[in-house]
């Protein structure tokens, strides 16, 4: 399913790049259904690397453009870095980070993870563990589609170390009901510390690490009805800290349901910062 949207749409891109600097404007096409997993984890969760690794394969199977990840670090007691000569260099916890753990759900063991926010039957967290569920739920949600586009655009100055991020959310069918837009920021890459089953690697590779939420850690709400052919915009900035290493920061931003019964993910995107 395929919409090229109306001119006007191009028209307000142009001139916000141009009101800036010149932005790359992706292919304003509502494609298909990518899914978003949010991994809560720990670099003291000895199991938790297992569960990262199964997502990496994942990733391989169906695209890493495709299946989107973000681990958050605010696993109970697990995500308190190790101390003294061999401990962690990074703190990855974030107030953030904690508040938008708890808005999905409690934690109820490791490794575990939430696959578009949809909770199973007889779940009572939206964080599914054991991890051997997740392929199932993954292929499922795959095979949803909302009619909903979203795209992510970044413009990068490596001088102020700012990001102006551009999020375009451009339904292809009328989407009823609340719903609200979230946009973090993640590293990947990061060597540091972990147990990884009960050994402790120095130069672990943490991958698709949480950094911090910019929207709210619930979501900014979307007052604008979700009507087939709209074009919503929303537009976001922030400074990265020098120590972080922009090459490997992306941005992510997804659109979800957000009444109590359904918290479901509509659509994710990501875009590299740089």
């Amino acid at each position: 399913m395929k919409k090229i949207l109306p001119l006007l749409a191009f028209a307000t891109l142009l001139m916000w790049s141009c009101e800036e600097k010149e932005l790359n404007i992706p292919e304003l096409t509502v494609g298909a259904r990518r899914v978003l997993v949010e991994e809560l984890t720990g670099v003291k969760c000895s199991n938790c690397p297992d569960g990262t690794r199964l997502l990496t394969d994942l990733q391989d199977t169906y695209g890493e453009e495709n299946l989107l990840v973000i681990s958050i670090h605010a696993a109970p007691d697990f995500s308190v870095p190790y101390t003294g000569p061999n401990g962690n260099l990074y703190d990855f916890r974030t107030v953030n980070g904690k508040a938008l753990a708890d808005y999905i759900g409690p934690f109820e063991g490791a490794p575990c993870a939430s696959v578009s926010r949809f909770l199973p039957p007889n779940a009572t967290s939206l964080f599914v563990t054991p991890a051997s569920e997740w392929p199932g739920i993954i292929a499922s949600e795959f095979g949803k589609d909302y009619g909903l586009g979203l795209f992510v655009a970044n413009t990068y100055d490596s001088l102020s170390r700012k990001v102006d991020i551009l999020v375009n959310i451009a339904p292809d069918e009328t989407i009823t009901g609340d719903t609200r837009l979230t946009v973090v920021i993640t590293q990947d890459s990061i060597r540091d510390v972990q147990n990884d089953n009960d050994d402790l690697i120095k130069d672990y590779v943490h991958r698709h690490v949480l950094r911090d939420v910019i929207s709210q850690p619930s979501g900014n709400d979307i007052a604008e009805p979700l009507t087939a052919g709209a074009l919503i915009s929303k537009t976001f900035s922030y400074t990265i800290p020098a120590a972080w290493d922009a090459n490997h920061c992306n941005i992510v931003a997804y659109v979800h349901r957000v009444n109590s019964a359904e918290r479901d993910v509509l659509q994710a995107a990501e875009a590299h910062v740089k």
